[in-house]
């Protein structure tokens, strides 16, 4: 079987590649829909250039930073309410790549 889209299955191009975890092949049809249906993440802040303190909480006014990025979810549920923090290791080692993904809930106790 030739290229195809591994969203929708579609076997008619162009293809974008997508990496992540893994490398797949988008269509200009589902890379359409996805941009559409979510908005930008809002992602914790990386400088690598820091010796120690490499990661930012990207919420407005705090600044407040930690070594490593799983830190922030512990305390974004501590000084944030309505706000939650999820670590993703998007690929690992080599090449590895981290970020921190931060959503806004409705209801903070649910």
């Amino acid at each position: 079987m030739g290229p195809h889209c591994s969203f929708c299955g579609i076997s008619t191009g162009p293809f974008q590649q997508v990496e992540g975890l893994f490398t797949v092949l988008m269509c200009a049809r589902c890379q359409a829909d996805h941009c559409q249906a979510s908005p930008p993440p809002l992602v914790a802040r990386h400088d690598p250039e820091e010796p120690w303190l490499k990661w930012a909480c990207p919420i407005q006014d705090c600044g407040h930073r930690v070594i490593g990025p799983w830190e922030l979810e512990g305390h974004t549920a501590a000084e944030h309410p309505g706000w939650v923090a999820r670590y993703e290791l998007v690929r690992p080692y080599p090449n590895q790549l981290q970020r921190v993904v931060y959503r806004h809930v409705e209801d903070p106790a649910g």
